[in-house]
């Protein structure tokens, strides 16, 4: 979610970005609509309860981590492409990527306790900070990191899990009581308490489970392989890698798809959250399949995009790439909208048949929008915003104010 100059992009990476959008979209759809929350049974309560299982078990094993694992490839990709720039241009580096980050903390902090409690801006920008300590280590380090960074939340998990078995599972009642509350707030609260409900929600809920689910981790190692990628210009010479990224995706694919297909089924299981004897299985697939699909998708897509044939179709998804901080807070705003009180009021009373397809209409209107944006436009709202606030003076936004500026 890097803004660069236009003239500086590599439209390969937007095209990564928006197609990470369409998955983190179809992903955080059981959150905003509020299924994610209800009962087992009042989740069988809704229409086309059996298809609508169907559909959440594939956005499971389509969508769950990978897409966030390629924005967050994207992010790392962004620090190594600033440093380059800086450089380049003998500039200096951490003051003005830290006031980045800072911008990016305040959107995150706004986002979270307005429209999405499940920010993850805030995240982005704190592992940001750290990742600066990180912008003179070698290409060993990072890659051994990338891989070591993801192992340990299963330790993590393993400790917590060993000692749990064999006792009950005493907060589930107190738990569910609490995710009532919250779906009467979203229902039929003021816009005050729904306010509150994401303040406290991102502190006691969302940020607690960050930590259970060693998310961090997660997030900071594929932060550091997008940096290596950016340090060894792999984006940048992608057909004299064209074996190397077919070799990549074959083996990601032979280890994300069939790791993927066990970690969908325990996810339907419930056994992670409540440390069933079962629960270990979860963390294991996941910290190797996730990244490793997150890879193989980001792969065949950086190659179709090499083929005519395909090119034309996925620069469709450059817009929506370019502008992928004002589609992702906007997403936000229109869930909001359709599913909270102070709009339709919906949360909780659809199936995931119906806002799946919601979260599909959705991005094709931001997907026509962003195309139309574009045309008028420098850069999206947000990333003007964004830019405007680093640089602590307002940037020319119309495409003719930027030529007649000289950018």
């Amino acid at each position: 979610m890097q803004p660069t100059q236009s003239n500086e992009r590599y439209e390969v990476l937007d095209v990564l970005r928006g197609f990470a959008l369409l998955g983190v979209m179809i992903a955080n759809m059981a959150y905003h609509s509020g299924h994610w929350f209800l009962s087992p049974e009042k989740q069988a309560a809704l229409s086309f309860y059996h298809f609508g299982e169907l559909v959440t078990w594939i956005v499971h094993f389509v969508t769950e981590g990978k897409f966030y694992s390629i924005f967050s490839l994207l992010f790392g990709i962004g620090f190594g492409l600033q440093i380059q720039r800086a450089m380049e241009k003998e500039q200096p580096f951490s003051a003005r990527f830290s006031g980045r980050l800072l911008t990016l903390l305040l959107f995150g902090i706004l986002h979270a306790v307005f429209f999405f409690v499940g920010d993850i801006l805030i995240v982005y920008a704190l592992l940001g900070f750290i990742l600066i300590l990180f912008r003179k280590a070698n290409n060993k380090t990072l890659l051994r990191l990338a891989f070591i960074l993801p192992i340990i939340p299963v330790i993590q998990y393993t400790i917590e899990w060993s000692a749990a078995q064999g006792t009950t599972a005493a907060g589930e009642i107190s738990g569910r009581e609490m995710f009532e509350q919250i779906i009467l707030t979203y229902q039929t609260g003021s816009t005050k308490e729904i306010f509150m409900t994401n303040f406290f929600g991102y502190i006691f809920g969302r940020f607690p489970d960050l930590i259970f689910t060693g998310r961090l981790f997660k997030v900071f190692a594929m932060f550091l392989l997008g940096f290596y990628i950016a340090k060894n210009r792999w984006f940048a010479e992608i057909p004299k890698r064209r074996e190397q990224l077919k070799r990549i995706m074959l083996w990601s694919a032979l280890v994300g798809i069939p790791c993927n297909l066990v970690m969908a089924h325990m996810m339907s299981t419930g056994a992670y959250y409540t440390m069933a004897p079962s629960g270990i299985i979860e963390p294991i697939v996941y910290a190797f399949g996730v990244p490793a699909l997150g890879i193989c998708y980001a792969c065949g897509i950086a190659l179709a995009y090499q083929k005519e044939k395909f090119k034309t179709t996925l620069q469709v998804l450059a817009p929506l790439g370019r502008m992928a901080l004002t589609n992702y807070l906007m997403q936000s705003v229109i869930g909001c909208l359709i599913f909270q009180s102070y709009g339709l009021g919906l949360f909780g009373h659809i199936s995931p048949v119906f806002f799946t397809l919601i979260g599909i209409s959705i991005l094709i209107l931001q997907i026509i929008f962003s195309n139309w944006w574009l045309s008028k436009y420098q850069y999206g709202p947000a990333e003007w915003l964004w830019r405007s606030m680093t640089y602590r003076k307002i940037q020319p936004i119309k495409i003719k104010e930027s030529l007649a500026h000289g950018i």
